[in-house]
């Protein structure tokens, strides 16, 4: 697997697949470390170490560099002795930013925000040290001497960790995927419940769109967190809206036309995590876009039970759509109520007309926590309820 990595280095969709296969492997996947993390992804016990090679500005003279170092003379035991140490041609300050932020020194006792504040000044004062050595002004006893104690005299400014979504949004800034943890980690069994397609998926359709089961106007649901939104106004003067929703496996391009735009406006935000239900376009030489049809909050349901949402022993199922329009809803998590066949009816209640109509016997379920989970994720709690 390692290798694999290794060969698809440049292709992050496909660096974040092979990830989350080792995940579901038991497969661990260590982070960047300055002392063990090499140019490509190696083996590391179990576990595969990341690359170094994969992180940005940070090129192949200074990794060979940097590992000649630790096989000549051993780990690095602290950040300033990685500068000390490391020779100064290969080394330069946005290489060390971008290896603090994907955090390859947090195993040295200091934390990111101590390093990204005083890297820059450490870097200036060993440089200073090693010119000094080099134009003979000092000789060489005095030279160790004066670098000891300003070593000892350089102390970290005493401030508190960048909080995890600062820490994720550098790690993503310098590597191009979450190594430390994910923004949407604890919606992983919601998305996988929900979603139809995801972007990996999209972008393997792509490679091949004969033999791909997605096809060009189908119906599909993502689900993910809304990291950039930009809209425009149409020529009737209206609202509308080009998203990008990030799941666990990279982008998918969004439209929300104005109609949509409008009724849902207040989930169209930046890092708003939501599902979206819409109709897929594939066009040649173009990335596939969804064209938005509804939008909704991805709610947390591992909690949710029989009791918060009626008798547990209730012969009834509602799920409630506001308009007549929304039935593409409930075509859409058809197949999830057929993998729960059971005996209580489901009753559909369109608010808008104040109908109530009876689901075919083929849609009855078997009521447990399982099914009420995937319900309450995909409509809301609000619109679920057992009678």
């Amino acid at each position: 697997m390692a290798a694999l990595m290794t060969s698809v280095m440049g292709n992050t969709s496909k660096v974040v697949q092979y990830i989350q296969d080792c995940k579901k492997q038991g497969i661990e996947v260590l982070p960047p470390s300055i002392n063990k993390s090499e140019a490509k992804f190696t083996v590391e016990g179990e576990g595969i170490r990341f690359a170094l090679g994969a992180v940005k500005n940070v090129g192949i003279g200074m990794i060979n560099s940097l590992v000649n170092t630790r096989q000549i003379s051993g780990d690095f035991t602290n950040f300033l002795d990685f500068c000390q140490r490391v020779e100064s041609k290969d080394i330069n300050k946005r290489a060390v930013e971008s290896l603090i932020k994907c955090g390859s020194f947090d195993a040295m006792g200091a934390n990111r925000a101590q390093l990204l504040s005083s890297y820059e000044t450490i870097m200036d004062s060993i440089q200073q040290e090693k010119r000094r050595k080099i134009d003979g002004q000092i000789d060489l006893f005095q030279i160790n001497e004066e670098i000891d104690v300003s070593i000892n005299q350089i102390n970290l400014p005493n401030i508190k960790e960048f909080n995890e979504k600062i820490r994720l949004s550098m790690e993503k800034e310098v590597v191009g995927i979450y190594i430390s943890g994910h923004p949407l980690s604890e919606f992983e069994k919601e998305l996988e419940n929900i979603v139809t397609v995801n972007s990996y998926e999209l972008s393997q359709a792509m490679d091949n769109l004969e033999d791909s089961t997605l096809k060009d106007g189908q119906s599909i649901v993502v689900g993910g967190m809304i990291t950039e939104v930009n809209t425009k106004i149409t020529r009737n003067n209206q609202l509308m809206a080009f998203i990008v929703l990030e799941d666990l496996f990279g982008t998918i391009e969004c439209i929300v036309f104005p109609k949509t735009f409008k009724y849902y406006n207040n989930l169209v935000h930046e890092e708003s995590i939501v599902f979206l239900e819409g109709t897929l376009s594939i066009k040649e030489e173009e990335q596939p876009k969804i064209l938005v049809n509804t939008i909704n909050p991805l709610v947390k349901v591992s909690e949710t039970n029989l009791k918060d949402l009626g008798k547990k022993n209730g012969n009834k199922l509602f799920i409630k759509i506001r308009y007549k329009k929304d039935w593409h809803l409930i075509e859409a998590i058809k197949p999830t109520l057929r993998r729960y066949k059971g005996d209580v009816p489901i009753i559909i209640y369109i608010e808008e007309s104040n109908e109530r109509l009876q689901s075919d016997r083929g849609l009855w379920v078997d009521l447990n926590e399982d099914i009420m989970n995937e319900l309450v994720s995909f409509f809301g709690k609000e619109n679920i309820k057992v009678v």
